[in-house]
């Protein structure tokens, strides 16, 4: 279960800018790794990072608020999280200063996401796509077939970018060892990152010969048809992740998340879990009762009319909605009764019509209704 962003900062939901700043000064400063050798630390820091990111931003903490925190951990990746959020002017904003080095750089390395030209870090990107649907599909759960357009490791080099049969040898940046070390002043004290080298893309090795196909990239961009499987009970915006289907990169194959659309249905409205149908009835089933049937999701249901029914009552049949995404159990359909009146009438119609008009008559005027 996701946690709840403002808890983690021990801030309510109705916190100002500034009490959500001060928290998370309060917070970060206690719980860096550099300065707390708990075990746990380093995974308490990146949930503060994560939480602020989110409620610091005025756009991402409306989400929040809108989607609660198992929906938005449903909507949006870690790096929809981080997108756009500036290390370097974070702290700047809470008072620090920083001697050299940049911030995005040291945290980026720390989380472990692509941050674009500012990351070393050969680690392939997070992409998305999107499924569109019928509520009925989105019902029962269905495949669909999505055209990905995404990195991938080159198939003739393996991913090193060598020309296969070339010599190799140790980068002469990195000493072969794919890494270099930066070490920066920072208000938690001197930090030390590892980043990728940015020379043998961190592999350690330089090569005689260039792989023909990659041009030494080690990837390609292809196009792929993939096959999704949507469990039933999706509704339109939730992000449904594909563990290494993204990007290909050296020190970790970024994940596909695939975004998914219910379209409106022309017959059912959805409300959440529950669904809302009209049910049209001619004026006499509502004046003496009866039957109808009515559409619902899995098929045609008889439903029960009382005597009397007015126009706009509704009628709940229990566990006829859609199914609870991830959990057990369904919604309610809501019945809406529409009494129709007939538009022309037949002679032996309208004295029939006539008929009751007069009877009616006579009960009210002798006092029975």
């Amino acid at each position: 279960m996701a946690r709840d962003f403002y808890e983690v900062l021990g801030v309510g939901k109705g916190a100002s800018a500034d009490e959500i700043k001060k928290a998370y000064r309060n917070l970060a400063l206690r719980y860096h790794p550099d300065r707390n050798k708990d075990k746990n630390a380093e995974n308490i820091f990146k949930e503060i990072n994560e939480a602020y990111a989110v409620l610091s931003n005025q756009e991402k903490r409306r989400q929040y608020d809108a989607y609660g925190p198992e929906g938005f951990s449903q909507r949006f990746s870690e790096q929809d999280i981080f997108r756009d959020f500036d290390f370097d002017k974070v702290f700047r904003d809470i008072g620090f200063s920083f001697g050299t080095g940049s911030m995005d750089d040291i945290f980026g390395s720390f989380f472990g996401f692509g941050r674009g030209a500012r990351m070393r870090d050969d680690i392939g990107n997070d992409i998305l796509a999107r499924a569109d649907m019928t509520l009925k599909e989105a019902y029962t759960g269905v495949e669909k077939r999505l055209m990905v357009k995404h990195v991938v490791r080159c198939g003739r080099c393996g991913g090193s970018g060598a020309e296969p049969g070339s010599r190799v040898s140790a980068c002469g940046k990195c000493n072969g060892t794919g890494q270099v070390k930066t070490t920066a002043r920072t208000p938690f004290g001197i930090m030390q990152t590892v980043t990728a080298c940015q020379k043998c893309g961190g592999s350690g090795q330089a090569f005689e010969k260039v792989c023909r196909e990659c041009g030494g990239a080690g990837r390609r961009v292809e196009e792929q048809t993939i096959t999704v499987s949507i469990p039933k009970g999706v509704a339109t915006g939730i992000r449904l992740k594909l563990a290494g289907m993204g990007d290909f990169g050296r020190g970790r194959t970024g994940d596909l998340y695939v975004e998914t659309n219910v379209e409106p249905d022309g017959l059912f409205e959805r409300a959440g879990d529950d669904v809302r149908v009209d049910a049209h009835i001619p004026f006499y089933t509502a004046l003496l009762g009866g039957t109808a049937s009515v559409h619902t999701l899995s098929g045609a249901q008889e439903v029960r009319i009382e005597e009397g029914i007015t126009d706009g009552t509704e009628i709940i049949l229990k566990g006829k909605g859609m199914p609870r995404f991830k959990r057990q159990g369904y919604g309610d359909e809501v019945v809406i009764i529409r009494v129709d009146m007939p538009r022309a009438m037949s002679k032996e119609q309208r004295d029939l019509i006539k008929r009751f008009e007069e009877l009616d008559s006579k009960k009210k005027k002798f006092g029975i209704f």
